[in-house]
């Protein structure tokens, strides 16, 4: 095993060196005058300052594994959500397309994930994200419109020495743009285009005003509302009565009757609306800055289609539905309800709004003593979000013949959740001139989150009555409730010794203390007290509770080397964990589960990390990673066997190994380029299974992740005249194909796919405005799919990146 682990690693590395030695090679002639006298400030590429090490310093300088972007180049690439993101930074995959994918973070780094990517970001899982996200100092993810953003930090592997223990794949950071006591500034964005197979326009407003009010204090007020227009089409929809149950064709026939078959276009239309003010004083040394953003999102449906559907007979037909009592009791469900579709179209029975709000705030205070700045950061979070989604084909696949072959199954699941933290960071920070530098902090978190999935199967009652059979007197077929109480208390600090100007030594440490308190119940009406954990509750209520405390340190090794020529070398071993849970799933009753499944334990991750970067000449700049990544545990949320709950459990190990490269070069003073790639191989090195049932096999390819993924885009900045400058820029990106879960039962191999993009304009120093096209070739990106194993084909549920869309963009800037 060490063997191979060498190997492997050294094959990674040697990808990595190769990579560096053609980058270098390409700038040779320059390297060869780095004794030259540098080239003046002003001219070439410039630093990008990032304050990852909680002290200010440069990506270039930085000898850990970032990428950062200005809100300059956000703005000139187009970047305005996460999914655009992603297709700007090496290495970070994002399986999301919609705003309605802004309940959980669903970045993937470094090919650390394991759960099946078919539900996006729309919903949190029971365990926590691999990859934590920080708004300004706050450690909660929102589904943010990337707009006044002064910087985005992308810190890939885990960071849990100063970011805590849910960074064990990496730590994305969003900055905004801070309030400027010296001058009175307002901005006006826009962005109006149109999306190939929607049936209106999107269009985006931001605004931000700056205002001082005082010498040293000043406010900023940010908002916006963007609205983008649907283009998936529902050609099969149920028509509803005044209780949302199922139309009946024929009133007089509650038995056999099918539903009536209704339709709607664009039933995935979204809109996001913000405002986010910030009030700033700073005097000398002291430094306070307060923060407070409210987001208001909401979707009419998911960016999803179930093309091509299949042919009959499907799951609603006797032929399939095999097995239950009474049979299938209409064998014409298939000719009315087609279960073929176009491109664009979904099988859905019904529209499944979302709505989520979020209100976010915290107070920063920093003070500088000189020889060490002491800040602390106060701040809070809370969201509440309802969403509803048919879950219809996957019951009629899986459970139909539960169901008395009743002929209008209408399955709405109804999920609604919210959580709140608090959040509490002191750190003492030395300054960096000195030969021993370090920093000291203090961690709190208090988080609650309470999640609430409840199952509808509407008319069921009704048809049960029509045939003289006993029932519970109830619609509701499945409740699900989750209620998760954690703390976590934790002291960290890393040493830094500059043993000379060259060579640097770091180690670092964070100890914890956690306690997670943990509720689930499941609830099953439908199946009453033959379900329940007594035998007794009318309910089918089943209920599992657990109390997790863990101490653990977890500890990280960095070091570099500068050469000469400015180039940085690196290695980094750092270690992550995330916390356990409990599943609360029925073990006795027909739809009892092996007690395997009521608990899942922490994960733990070893990362292996060597590096390089540098700049030649300050037109041609590169940075060169190579990773090994070991996972102890790991985590990942499945169905169970009997009942198709919901449950985390752990496997034994898993691997990760890889590459990520970006270089940018400044061609002339008129045309840049910018490349990324990243490579993965990440798999199981051990099989998962739990209760008997395998949920992967020994070297089962991890779900979600490319194996490669590719970006270059070009710039172009010619001036005019009288201050006016014309702007060019393209972009090409590339991803490899994915499976989507461990299960082969479960799992989608998905192709990969080219992305390509383009804008032209006009600017000026007070107004910017241009034409851009984004993926021009009209390409079919499929970012996740569910199974016709698991599944009728009218829940195929391919999520797709966004056509072709044209637009408008502008910019106006009184300064």
């Amino acid at each position: 095993m060490a063997a191979n682990k060498f190997r492997l690693m050294a094959r990674a590395s040697a990808l990595a060196i190769l990579t560096s030695a053609a980058l270098l090679g390409a700038g040779q002639a320059s390297a060869e005058e780095a004794a030259a006298p540098a080239a003046p400030a002003d001219e070439g590429l410039g630093d990008i300052v990032v304050t990852a090490s909680r002290r200010q310093t440069t990506t270039l300088s930085t000898p850990i594994n970032i990428s950062a972007l200005g809100g300059e180049d956000l703005e000139k690439r187009g970047v305005s959500d996460f999914q655009d993101l992603s297709r700007a930074v090496a290495g970070l995959v994002y399986n999301s397309a919609s705003i309605r994918d802004g309940g959980a973070s669903s970045f993937i780094i470094h090919g650390l994930n394991l759960d099946a990517v078919s539900s996006g970001g729309e919903r949190p899982q029971a365990t926590v994200a691999p990859v934590s996200v920080y708004l300004g100092e706050t450690p909660a993810f929102v589904n943010v419109h990337l707009a006044d953003i002064k910087r985005i930090e992308v810190l890939r592997g885990p960071q849990a020495t100063l970011y805590g223990n849910a960074s064990i794949a990496g730590t994305l950071r969003v900055l905004f743009n801070e309030p400027d006591a010296t001058k009175f500034t307002a901005d006006v964005s826009g962005d109006a285009g149109w999306t190939q197979h929607a049936g209106g326009p999107n269009y985006t407003i931001d605004g931000v005003v700056n205002q001082p009010l005082a010498p040293n204090l000043a406010l900023r007020v940010a908002g916006g509302y963007t609205f983008v227009h649907g283009f998936i089409n529902a050609p099969a929809l149920y028509a509803l009565d005044g209780a949302g149950k199922p139309l009946l064709a024929d009133p007089s026939d509650v038995i056999h009757s099918l539903p009536v078959r209704t339709s709607k276009k664009n039933v995935d239309d979204s809109e996001l609306a913000y405002v986010r003010g910030m009030l700033k004083y700073e005097d000398g040394p002291l430094k306070l800055l307060a923060t407070y953003q409210h987001q208001y999102e909401h979707s009419d449906g998911p960016d999803q289609d179930s093309y091509p559907g299949g042919a009959a007979p499907t799951a609603f037909s006797n032929a399939v539905d095999y097995g239950a009592t009474h049979p299938f009791q209409n064998d014409n469900f298939d000719s009315v309800f087609n279960p073929e579709f176009d491109e664009y179209e979904t099988g859905s029975f019904m529209l499944q709004p979302l709505k989520r709000k979020v209100d976010l705030g915290s107070l920063e205070s920093s003070y500088d003593f000189g020889f060490a700045t002491l800040t602390s950061v106060s701040s809070g979070y809370r969201t509440d979000s309802t969403a509803t989604n048919d879950s219809t084909a996957g019951y009629q696949k899986t459970l139909g013949y539960f169901y008395a072959g009743y002929p209008r199954i209408f399955v709405p699941s109804v999920r609604d959740y919210n959580e709140k933290a608090f959040i509490q960071e002191v750190r003492l920070v030395s300054a960096g001139d000195a030969p021993l530098t370090w920093s000291l902090g203090a961690f709190f978190m208090k988080q609650k989150s309470h999640l609430v999935s409840t199952d509808y199967n509407l008319g069921y009652t009704d048809y049960l009555n029509a045939w003289g059979d006993w029932n519970t007197g109830t619609d509701v077929g499945y409740i699900y409730e989750r209620k998760m109480d954690f703390t976590d208390l934790a002291a960290f600090g890393e040493l830094t010794y500059h043993i000379t100007p060259a060579l640097q030594l770091t180690g670092g440490v964070r100890v914890f203390k956690q306690k997670l308190d943990i509720t689930a119940m499941n609830a099953l009406p439908i199946c009453g007290f033959y379900c329940s954990s007594d035998g007794v509750d009318p309910m089918g209520v089943v209920l599992a509770s657990d109390q997790q405390k863990k101490t653990k340190a977890l500890f990280k090794v960095n070091t570099s080397y500068t050469f000469a020529n400015d180039t940085l070398a690196y290695f980094t071993f750092s270690q992550g964990v995330r916390r356990g849970g409990a599943s609360g799933i029925p073990t006795t009753g027909p739809f009892g589960e092996d007690p395997a499944f009521q608990f899942y334990q922490p994960d733990s991750v070893d990362n292996y990390e060597v590096g390089l970067k540098g700049r030649v000449a300050r037109r041609f700049e590169y940075s060169v990673a190579a990773y090994w990544v070991d996972w102890k545990d790991p985590q990942v949320n499945v169905s169970t066997p009997v009942g198709g709950f919901p449950a985390g459990v752990n496997g034994s190990t898993a691997r990760s190994i890889g590459v990520d490269v970006e270089a940018h070069l400044l061609v002339t003073d008129q045309i840049s380029l910018t490349a990324n790639y990243g490579y993965n191989e990440s798999k199981l090195t051990g099989p998962i299974t739990v209760g008997g049932r395998s949920y992967g096999g020994d070297d089962a390819k991890l779900p979600g992740t490319p194996h490669h993924v590719a970006s270059v885009s070009a710039n172009y900045d010619q001036p005019l005249g009288d201050d006016l400058v014309l702007n060019g820029q393209v972009n090409v990106s590339y991803r490899s194909g994915i499976s989507t879960s461990l299960t082969p039962r479960a799992n989608v191999d998905l192709p990969g796919f080219t992305m390509v993009g383009a804008s032209i304009g006009l600017s000026k120093e007070a107004w910017r405005v241009s034409l851009y096209g984004e993926n021009l070739g009209d390409v079919r990106g499929v970012l996740s799919a569910i199974s016709t194993q698991s599944t009728d084909v009218r829940g195929i549920n391919n999520r797709l990146s966004r056509p072709r869309t044209f637009g408008l963009r502008f910019a106006v800037k009184y300064h």
